[in-house]
């Protein structure tokens, strides 16, 4: 039987203890697989991946103990977090006083006893999709059974950058799109009619400008992601503040 030995640790390894990354490396079942989320899909990871997750979580978790913990406590409403979904270990959590959402594992040194928390950490200014999504299997008994999800995806992140959490119930996730979309000024109402139109006035001038640029052979990489943001700010919304609020508080973390 073939031998490996963890790019991480070093350890040896054989075919059952083994984890293999799509770059063709090895990383241990034992210790190193069980320093990432379970959530965490290895199949098509890389190393490289790998230990950005590993950072992500040890950073991560920093955070959550150093921002988001004492938030839970507080009594300022404005600086309350939102729990935007989770049962079982995981939990999403959403502080809009810092701009940041958690991402949450809880592990258990004996059933459920000995409670450890871990987190991702994102910026809220990152979140590109919150979509809807549904399983269907057969359980024990043959029966058919349907299991809830949220995706989550975050731009301009390394390690683990999508993952889903299970909902209690389809009913669940029209509240979550609502808060999101509420969020980031992207919902549909009159009160933010006037939000978008701007958006739209402003991502037209953008690529009418980048246009003459193109034209008179003046256009440079600035004026290009001056285009863009312009143009995301139509679909994601205007996230200039969430990236100032995240900011922020990430510069407060030791």
């Amino acid at each position: 039987m073939a031998k490996h030995n963890c790019a991480i640790c070093g350890a040896e390894i054989g075919l059952i203890s083994a984890q293999k990354l799509a770059d063709g490396n090895y990383i241990c079942r034992k210790m190193c697989r069980k320093k990432l989320f379970k959530t965490f899909d290895c199949v098509p990871a890389s190393l490289q991946d790998v230990t950005d997750h590993i950072a992500q979580i040890e950073y991560g978790t920093k955070v959550w103990n150093q921002i988001f913990v004492p938030l839970k406590k507080t009594k300022v409403k404005e600086e309350k977090l939102r729990q935007v979904t989770g049962i079982q270990e995981y939990q999403v959590y959403v502080s809009p006083s810092t701009g940041l959402i958690a991402f949450n594992e809880n592990r258990y040194k004996f059933m459920f006893f000995g409670k450890t928390e871990y987190a991702c950490v994102y910026r809220l200014a990152d979140l590109v999709t919150y979509e809807y999504d549904s399983e269907t299997t057969k359980n024990s008994e043959g029966k058919e059974e349907t299991k809830h999800y949220c995706w989550f995806g975050f731009q301009n992140t390394s390690g683990m950058n999508y993952f889903r959490v299970q909902l209690s119930n389809s009913g669940v996730y029209p509240a979550i799109e609502k808060y999101f979309n509420e969020l980031f000024g992207i919902q549909k109402t009159v009160r933010n009619m006037f939000k978008n139109a701007k958006r739209e006035i402003n991502a037209a001038k953008a690529v009418v400008g980048a246009v003459k640029a193109v034209k008179d052979g003046t256009i440079d990489e600035a004026q290009v992601s001056d285009t863009f943001d312009a143009l995301n700010a139509i679909d994601l919304g205007d996230r200039t503040e969430w990236i100032a609020k995240a900011d922020a508080a990430l510069a407060q973390v030791k």
